[in-house]
Formats: structure tokens, sequence, C-alpha cells
């Protein structure tokens, strides 16, 4: 990020395990190496970092409890990080307005619910929706683009992940951002690349602009990614992928660390052995070649399910791994999970392109401007 400047980075969520304070604590010491080489974070929670029982401390394979972080440890930890800079402040979350510049808003949203106790599932408050409401409203006055990020999906994104990823009041969101043509609404929380565009639902009366979203994985597991979005000139708005250059760094370090030095590799082997793992000791009573050939097609599957990549359903149907996986377990939950990835896979999700409402004026020079999510 100090090699390629851009106007921010945006951070949706989930920066810890389990809400540790301690553990917010070392990472804000991080951003903070980060703003001292002239690049800005900005940051919002998401369903693990405030009032988390579940928050320990980890010592080989001992655990203990530790002191979780609430929501005034989070905003006294973070506030340097989007809270004091912002041009408003949502009085009744962590939810904030930040200005990129005189004609681009990011709206960055607490979706996370944590009162009185941490909750997976997702939902922006009623007096949350009122405070966007009158920052949008601003925005159009002064003919400023939004874009908004929240921590928890906008939409129904994966047929295997139905629960607790989209917000519970998912479609008075929709409802609110497309009444003032929000172009993109950017969320992490499922752990997979995802794009999509809002379909009404059946007997939904009409609408003549839909809302999209772009889901950015999980930074921590293999592709191990970051969105890069860019504000063109001509007034569109593109988001690209680009993998983080673990091998380059370890180069430049005089790493001799194999792993380090063929890390996309290593990371997408530590990915699908994980899955390997857990899915070959769930197959009982089969031959071991048998098991290990329908456990690799799982890991693989899984892979680019989680990294966004287009897979070819016909082709892997015909594979001899699914035909054992047909004719051994045609009605376990392994295989229908298979089938629920090859259904919702069949298109890149790595890219997406749309445009702001807001023309910029007529002869301007002004450089494209990049915004990491």
């Amino acid at each position: 990020m100090e090699k390629k400047k851009p106007a921010a980075v945006i951070l949706s969520g989930d920066l810890t395990l389990n809400g540790e304070k301690k553990g917010h604590e070392a990472l804000a010491k991080k951003l903070a190496v980060l703003e001292e080489k002239g690049v800005k974070v900005l940051v919002i929670p998401g369903n693990h970092d405030i009032n988390n029982h579940a928050a320990a401390s980890y010592f080989g394979k001992e655990k203990e409890p530790i002191q979780e972080a609430n929501e005034k440890d989070f905003y006294d930890i973070y506030r340097r990080f989007g809270y004091d800079q912002a041009r408003s402040l949502d009085q009744n979350s962590l939810s904030y307005v930040y200005e990129l510049d005189e004609k681009n808003w990011l709206l960055m949203v607490d979706s996370a619910q944590y009162e009185p106790y941490n909750k997976v599932g997702g939902r922006i408050k009623e007096e949350t929706l009122d405070w966007m409401k009158t920052q949008l409203e601003e925005a159009k006055k002064l003919g400023v683009s939004v874009v908004v990020i929240a921590h928890h999906n906008l939409l129904k994104e994966s047929i295997l992940y139905p629960e607790d990823c989209t917000l519970e009041n998912s479609q008075d969101v929709v409802r609110l951002l497309e009444s003032y043509r929000i172009p993109l609404y950017i969320s992490g929380h499922l752990h997979l690349q995802k794009t999509k565009t809002y379909k009404q639902e059946p007997g939904e009366k009409g609408a003549d602009y839909h809302i999209s979203e772009v889901v950015a994985n999980s930074f921590a597991i293999s592709p191990n990614q970051y969105g890069v979005l860019t504000w063109t000139a001509d007034n569109r708005l593109i988001y690209t992928t680009e993998r983080t250059d673990v091998e380059d760094w370890g180069k430049k370090t005089g790493s001799t660390d194999e792993n380090l030095l063929s890390f996309s590799g290593y990371a997408e082997k530590s990915l699908k052995d994980v899955v390997y793992e857990q899915v070959s000791s769930q197959i009982k009573n089969l031959p071991k070649e048998q098991i290990e050939e329908m456990a690799k097609l799982y890991g693989d599957l899984n892979s680019d399910y989680c990294a966004g990549r287009p897979i070819d359903a016909r082709e892997i149907k015909s594979t001899t791994a699914f035909r054992l996986w047909q004719r051994n377990l045609p009605d376990s939950r392994l295989f229908a999970q298979i089938d629920q990835i090859l259904r919702d896979t069949a298109s890149d999700h790595n890219t997406w392109e749309g445009r702001t409402e807001e023309t910029k004026e007529e002869g301007s020079d002004e450089d494209d401007r990049e915004q990491t999510p």
C-alpha cells in the first residue's frame, strides 16, 4: 500500500479473531505505521470484534479467556482510522461518512449487532438508517457520489451459506440506497469473492435502477487478495482484485523460507489441505484412494469458490471424482454442497464495473483515484 498510494485502505470488519482487546491494540499499532508512511486507513467493526465472549489468548494448545473489547474500546483504539476525520458520525452506531474528495464520499456503515452481546448476523439500526438518509440527502444536494461500505452482505450472495450473512433488514437498506441511486455496496463477512446486482423479489414493484454489491473475500486465506476500486475521469467505477506479493517481499528481505518464497502455491495448498482433512474424515467405509480423490475434488472446488473463480460444472461432472461422489454418497450433505458450489460459480467474480450518477466537469484532467477495500 505504501508503494501504491491509494486514497485510503479500508478494513471492512472482523479485525480480530474474537474481539480480543489486546488484538485490536496490536492491529492499531500496525495501522499507525501505515499512516505514518502516508497511507490513510479506515475501519469499521465486524461481527467478531465487539462484546465477543469468545475472546481468548492461546499458548500452544492452551486457551484462556481474555478481556474483550466493548464499543467504547473499539472507538478509542481506532478513532484515528476514520472516526476523527469523519464528515459525520452516527450517534447510534460506529458508522461515519468519510470524504475522499469534494466529489466522492464513503459511507462507512456499522452493520454488526453487539448489544448486549455479539451476534453473527447483521442488521442496521433504524436510527442509523435515518442518519444514512440524512447523509445521502446532503450528498445529493451537493452533487456528491457515494459508495457504501459495511461488513455484512446486502444481497443473498451464496447458495451454500444462506444464513447469518445477508442483513436482517436488507430490503429496507436496498430501498433506501436505490432511492438515492447508489451504485455500489461493498461488504465482507462471507469469506467468498462475489459480485451481484440486486434483482426484484416476485411481486415487487418495478424500478429502473438497481444497486450492485461486491463481497471481498477473506484476506487471511488463499489467494490472499484485496480489492481495488478505481474512480475514473469518465465517471466509471471499476473493481478488480490483486494478490499480495509475499514472494517479492521474501526475496527483498533475504528470507530463506521456501514457504514464503513460493507463497502463492503454499497458501493454496494449505487451504486445500485443511478442507481435505475435514472432508476425508467424514467419508467412511470406502477405499483410501477413493476417499483421497473425492476429498481432493471438494478441496479444489472450495478453493475456487472462495477466490471467486469460475467453475465449469459440465467438466467437473465428467470427472472420476465427481462420479465417485455421485455413486457412493448421493444423499450426503457434502455432495449437496458440491452441487450448490457448481450452481453458484458459473462466472468470474473478481471484476465489476459501474457508473456513478454525478458527471464530472468537462475538460477535467483529474487523475484516476484508487480505493482499496
